[in-house]
């Protein structure tokens, strides 16, 4: 069962991550993010409320501090960069820069909570690094320029490591509460964060007009459902059910997955550099979780 949940969770990414691309290219970074987080928690907030996980009293001062934190960071300031990131790179070439993820949680992990940090993740760490840079080849699909391509693996790079520290600071918590609860708050302490930029925001009428009735809306709904409410319940069920370094590493096929939906939905090429690219990233997880 977890094994299959975890499957679903790179599946259910994957086809967000279409969506997003489709999206992102009418709407700003910005306003889907805001856009999908509203639909997300409002999905949570009943899920929570069916599954009776609403005992928010229970959580002590400190703890919802650090819960909110996370959500400030991990989904406010996270999705926001990888919207930012896909709207520079493409689909593959986010999608193999995602594989910083992991090497950034074990990272964060050894810095804070003081896991053992394995000689052989450095090799899974350059593996993947070594794939980022191979997708700047010009053989990799749709040529970018060199400003976009470094200006999108600089914001995919603090993608991965904002979200790999907001679970890290986490996790001495996470059996503490429901875990329903937890992401129902996280979000909401998310999009609380980007509602209170949006006045600020250069761009605010451009945000606000985004939030009504457009083009754009069937992607950016199906998108929040499958990667912001979905791929979240069953990534949980799959840690739940199964070995942690197992699901993490079936969750990382999201890259192969991306990559193939990306040549199917998006047009995107499929040719040797990113194949060998893609090939490179998931090697570099597989190792790092070795």
């Amino acid at each position: 069962m977890g094994e299959l949940l975890a499957l679903l969770t790179a599946l259910l990414y994957s086809g967000a991550v279409i969506l997003y691309k489709r999206a992102v290219g009418v709407i700003s970074p910005f306003g889907l993010n805001l856009f999908k987080n509203t639909v997300a928690l409002i999905c949570l907030g009943l899920t929570a409320i069916l599954a009776r996980q609403t005992d928010i009293g229970a959580i002590s001062t400190e703890h919802m501090l650090l819960i909110v934190a996370s959500g400030v960071l991990g989904i406010g300031v996270s999705d926001t960069l990888f919207l930012m990131t896909l709207k520079r790179l493409g689909a593959s070439r986010t999608a193999v820069v995602d594989c910083l993820y992991s090497p950034s949680v074990i990272l964060f992990s050894f810095l804070t909570v003081g896991e053992t940090l394995e000689p052989v993740a450095v090799l899974g760490g350059a593996l993947i690094i070594g794939s980022v840079l191979l997708s700047a080849q010009r053989g990799f699909g749709v040529p970018i320029s060199r400003r976009d391509f470094w200006v999108g693996c600089g914001l995919g790079a603090l993608a991965m490591a904002t979200v790999a520290y907001a679970i890290v600071m986490l996790k001495p918590i996470l059996n503490s509460y429901p875990l329903i609860l937890m992401n129902a708050l996280r979000m909401a302490s998310g999009l609380a964060m980007l509602w209170v930029c949006v006045p600020f925001h250069p761009e605010r009428r451009r945000v606000y007009a985004e939030l009504r009735p457009n083009d754009a809306w069937p992607w950016m709904i199906l998108g929040a459902f499958l990667g912001s409410y979905l791929s979240i319940m069953t990534w949980l069920a799959g840690f739940k059910y199964s070995q942690a370094g197992v699901v993490a590493l079936l969750n990382q096929t999201s890259t192969v997955m991306v990559v193939v939906m990306a040549a199917i939905f998006l047009g995107e090429p499929m040719t040797r550099v990113k194949v060998l690219a893609v090939v490179m990233a998931f090697l570099g997880t597989v190792v790092v979780f070795y």
